[in-house]
């Protein structure tokens, strides 16, 4: 009898596991696009569209999610609840890989470098998503395949932003010289940057297959602080990342003078279907070989400059053909980019648009390389 009572349920077990495991895949099916949609919504600061009307109709309430947010924002259980929804919705196309993970020891420390900024360090922000311990402040591992911690050092008022905050935690802050080498001086912390910044942003775009604009020129600020300090540079580029969104071709050059000048991106991108859902999520970030900026001495910054330049170009070439980009020139452009598109010949015509950069800064700091 005992006999006859087991052998129904072992035959219904696998039965069991295959119905469990359809409703599985049916409950993720149903789910997961949502949190898919959350994360790159709110990533790029979607939330800020949904507050006007909020605050206008549904005040009090309104505001009191934003105070609860507030006092919640910096708690580790939140920052890592909510790490590990949106790394639920994280697309698992995006790579990274790092071939040259002999070259960088772990007793010597470096200047991370991101390239290119794409609309919004799209690609490596999925990446950190899906690595909820990356930046935790407990059981930091640092990114995969880096072998180390690292800060980003973008703009102090990410560790405040939703969805941004959640993951970067207390290793974000601001991109001058205090800011990146106080990160040196912890045992095992290396400081990450975007040197192109907002005004690399404004080159990002999907409809662009010949070109993959680098906003490089005249950007020595970084380089001086290697100088300066004796630490080499190593190169993070990430293909395909300006293939994610579109952004308009027009006024190339004055957008990313004013990014430059002002800090704020002039970046009308739309993704799928006019949303902001990504075009592709399909993109490899390779950690290239480290550039020796500690062979330089500061009276040769311009000349380590340039190095680097070519550098990043040389690594470019070399990985372009196996990560999706075949036959697309690297250009490095800045403030001297002349916009040679219809809207701009027709106000140069008119006597509305002059091709003169704003007034460069001192570039005794490192550009403001800011999200």
């Amino acid at each position: 009898m005992s006999q006859l009572a087991v052998l129904p349920a072992r035959s219904a077990g696998p039965d069991l596991g295959r119905q469990l495991s359809v409703l599985g895949l049916l409950g993720e099916s149903l789910v997961r696009p949502w949190v898919y949609w959350l994360f790159h919504s709110w990533r790029l600061f979607g939330f800020g569209f949904a507050l006007p009307p909020l605050l206008a109709f549904r005040p009090l309430k309104t505001l009191l999610a934003i105070g609860a947010y507030i006092v919640v924002h910096r708690k580790q259980w939140w920052q890592r609840t909510i790490h590990r929804i949106l790394g639920y919705g994280a697309s698992r196309r995006h790579k990274i890989v790092n071939p040259a993970k002999h070259l960088t020891p772990a007793d010597k420390r470096y200047l991370y470098c991101l390239h290119p900024h794409g609309v919004l360090a799209d690609g490596w922000h999925s990446i950190i998503a899906r690595n909820p311990d990356s930046f935790d402040e407990e059981r930091a591992t640092g990114p995969p395949e880096m072998g180390r911690k690292i800060a980003l050092c973008f703009a102090p008022v990410i560790q405040h932003v939703p969805v941004h905050q959640e993951m970067y935690r207390n290793k974000c802050g601001a991109a001058d010289k205090r800011a990146i080498t106080k990160w040196w001086k912890t045992p095992d912390t290396d400081p990450a940057l975007i040197p192109g910044g907002f005004a690399e942003a404004v080159f990002a775009n999907a409809g662009e297959r010949k070109y993959e604009y680098s906003y490089l020129k005249g950007r020595t600020g970084f380089m001086r602080i290697c100088l300066e300090e004796g630490k080499d540079i190593v190169p993070c580029y990430t293909f395909r990342a300006s293939r994610m969104y579109n952004n308009p071709g027009i006024l190339r050059g004055v957008r990313a003078r004013f990014s430059q000048h002002y800090f704020i991106g002039l970046v009308p991108f739309t993704g799928w279907m006019g949303t902001s859902m990504p075009l592709t999520d399909e993109t490899t970030t390779v950690i290239f070989p480290p550039f020796e900026a500690s062979r330089y001495q500061v009276s040769q910054l311009d000349e380590a400059h340039a190095a680097y330049l070519e550098h990043l170009k040389t690594h470019f070439d070399a990985n372009k053909d196996q990560y999706g980009m075949p036959g697309v020139e690297l250009v490095f452009v800045g403030n001297d980019f002349k916009d040679e598109d219809f809207v701009a010949r027709g106000l140069r015509s008119m006597g509305m648009l002059k091709d003169e950069a704003p007034r460069a800064k001192s570039e005794a700091t490192v550009p403001r390389s800011k999200l």
